[in-house]
């Protein structure tokens, strides 16, 4: 997560202050409402495994530091693209320029059943750390930010690849997350107008194992073209898992703002109240902080929308809409963040 608060010589933010609108909900939280439970789709969310998760953190987090223009970052990238080469999914490094140097994004596609053309659902998070209190070359496990959210993506990988979908698949581990969203930049400046609108959904996942609650909670930050998306995750939370949900409309310094920044409707799923983890960006950032089993109800309710996006029953496309049953009761526009211009 990109902290607008951290500016460094030779690292670019992505962040604005704007003045708020009078009577702008700036976080909403709503009621949404439980659906009838698929069995199908709870056989599914039943091959998440905490265990597998938590090895995954382990690994993830093995070099003393992901940042983007670090060797711990190559080697973290290798690692992830041999997961999920060996899981059967097409992997492709893709270079990308951050500041000065060079580092990579690693995309992942599984295809689709149907004919074409078929749509597109993407996943993603960052890979990269950063420790913007000691130095690019000191420690940074980054364990809640981002590895919770890239051993998210790899768990979810293995969830995913069980089943045969009829739309395209498409998973993103990103770099350069923490000096500007340069990963997510390019991707979003690569892709023609046929692969832009063939996205049906983004769903992107950054620090999603922190307790900074009494009780597990989530928020879902999109923009106008995500609202279908919010209410889709928001009601699958309500169905398959005890999480508290807000939702904002306002979307801030993470990597699903490049695709809603090109009218594709994106969300971030980030930990309940996640600017209480003061440990972000430092060598305080490890394993022994995080809390799985929170980590592990954001990805029940992720694959749960997943699944739906990978259908191909109609029920969403990449304008939006979404099923015919989607809402989150009490869904107000919202913007991003308890107070105006606060990181997520």
């Amino acid at each position: 997560m990109v902290d607008a608060a951290e500016t460094h010589a030779g690292e670019g933010v992505d962040w604005a202050v704007r003045p708020l609108p009078r009577d702008v909900v700036v976080v909403d939280r709503p009621t949404p409402s439980a659906r009838r439970a698929d069995p199908a789709l709870g056989e599914l969310l039943a091959v998440l495994s905490q265990p597998s998760y938590e090895e995954t953190l382990h690994v993830v987090t093995a070099p003393p530091t992901r940042h983007s223009l670090d060797p711990g970052f190559v080697i973290a990238a290798e690692t992830a693209a041999a997961v999920l080469q060996a899981l059967g999914y097409v992997v492709v490094r893709e270079p990308i320029i951050v500041g000065a140097g060079h580092s990579e994004n690693v995309v992942a596609d599984l295809a689709g059943m149907a004919e074409a053309p078929r749509g597109l659902v993407v996943v993603s998070a960052h890979l990269d750390s950063v420790n913007h209190a000691d130095g690019p070359d000191a420690p940074a496990p980054g364990a809640d930010d981002n590895a919770s959210g890239a051993a998210g993506l790899l768990e979810l990988a293995r969830a995913l690849v069980t089943r045969r979908w009829p739309h395209d698949l498409q998973l993103i581990l990103f770099g350069g997350e923490e000096q500007g969203l340069f990963g997510s930049k390019a991707h979003v400046a690569a892709l023609g107008e046929a692969d832009r609108g063939r996205i049906r959904a983004v769903l992107n996942m950054d620090m999603i194992a922190r307790l900074n609650t009494p009780a597990p909670g989530v928020l879902l930050e999109g923009a106008e073209v995500s609202r279908t998306l919010v209410d889709e995750l928001a009601a699958a939370a309500a169905t398959w898992t005890s999480l508290a949900v807000s939702t904002s409309l306002h979307p801030y310094a993470s990597d699903h703002v490049p695709f809603i920044d090109a009218g594709i409707p994106a969300v971030l799923t980030i930990e309940g109240n996640d600017t209480a983890n003061g440990d972000v960006h430092t060598a305080r950032d490890t394993l022994f902080t995080l809390y799985p089993p929170l980590a592990l109800e954001i990805l029940r309710m992720n694959l749960a929308v997943l699944a739906t996006y990978l259908e191909a029953d109609g029920r969403a496309d990449g304008n939006g809409a979404g099923a015919d049953d989607a809402g989150a009761d009490g869904a107000d526009p919202a913007s991003h963040g308890d107070q105006p211009g606060a990181p997520a």
